[in-house]
């Protein structure tokens, strides 16, 4: 059977949630905290087991448990969550795969960051398409990306709300709209800003299937020659790109969870190409305490048109090849 490496699951280690519910409770956090799928590592090699799930990155579940922490208590909590994500990986060390979390940006999160790679070993970091409402490109993330195209690793890219307007937290549209939005503006300003141009081995893989990005293809493109065409009307700097508008944004690596139809996948499939998508399920969020997502997500890469070689490298080839 093809081997198949989850790219793209989250967990959240009693360790920490007791911990960060101390410093800093939310309802994010209480929500799920005492759910075993979330901690338990036993019940998740489980269900891996059940769906013949052979590995699995782990990143830490719930980005909006963050917002408003003073900065002092994120960088101890920053620590103690990538403790605690090391320490639940390590329990299984053949089947799951760690990644770090850096919340917030600054001196102190780029140490934590070189604290990740270098002394734990940890695959790559998760960061968020937004910190605390500043943009992803923001003054001090550069030595960020600096550091994760020189040790090789990826860069993990999950959306994160900000404040809007607080009726979009009904029906739970601030999640459901709001963060394949949140994740399309932090691509974008990767692109735009010069970053992907900068750092051009960087490696970052948005949640959700590139989120709006390959849908929206042409309006970037005239929006862009537009901005380049007209820079006397325009308040802020654009930088030219080395590529096209498609090509540059084809060089991120999408995720195969799209938490929705097929089509969605055969256009991420035809926009990032066999080479730039990853196998991914978003677990244990989802119905049936997170088996409908493992469910459908497995059902849609092997019902992709495409070779046996190709399927190999979708399910779990791409990643090893991002992998250290």
């Amino acid at each position: 059977m093809v081997e198949r490496i989850d790219a793209f699951a989250h967990a959240l280690p009693k360790s920490f949630s007791e911990e960060m519910s101390e410093a800093h409770p939310t309802e994010e956090l209480h929500a799920i905290a005492d759910e075993p799928r979330f901690f338990d590592p036993e019940h998740r090699i489980a269900v891996l087991d059940e769906y013949g799930i052979d590995k699995q990155v782990i990143t830490l579940a719930r980005p909006p448990i963050w917002n408003g922490i003073d900065r002092d208590t994120a960088i101890e909590m920053t620590q103690l969550a990538n403790d605690a994500v090391k320490a639940y990986a390590d329990e299984y060390p053949d089947r799951l795969i760690p990644v770090a979390t850096l919340p917030l940006i600054g001196p102190e999160f780029v140490a934590e960051f070189e604290r990740c790679i270098d002394d734990l070993d940890m695959a790559g970091v998760q960061l968020f398409s937004n910190f605390e409402g500043d943009p992803i490109d923001a003054e001090g993330s550069l030595p960020l990306y600096e550091k994760a195209e020189a040790e090789g690793v990826p860069i993990w890219l999950h959306p994160q709300l900000h404040e809007w307007q607080e009726w979009d937290h009904e029906y739970m549209l601030h999640k459901i709209l709001g963060w394949p939005f949140d994740t399309s503006l932090a691509m974008a300003r990767l692109v735009f800003s010069g970053v992907m141009d900068q750092f051009p081995d960087l490696k970052v893989i948005p949640h959700h299937m590139g989120a709006m990005v390959p849908h929206f293809t042409n309006r970037l493109e005239l929006f862009y020659e537009m901005l380049v065409e007209h820079r006397d009307v325009y308040p802020y700097p654009v930088n030219e790109l080395e590529g096209s508008v498609e090509e540059s944004f084809s060089n991120f690596y999408a995720d195969t969870c799209r938490c929705g139809s097929s089509d969605l996948l055969e256009d991420g499939l035809e926009f990032f190409g066999t080479d730039n998508l990853v196998f991914a399920t978003d677990y244990p969020f989802g119905p049936d305490e997170g088996r409908a997502f493992l469910r459908e997500e497995i059902a849609a890469v092997e019902s992709m048109d495409v070779s046996e070689d190709l399927e190999e490298r979708v399910f779990a080839g791409n990643l090893r090849s991002l992998l250290r």
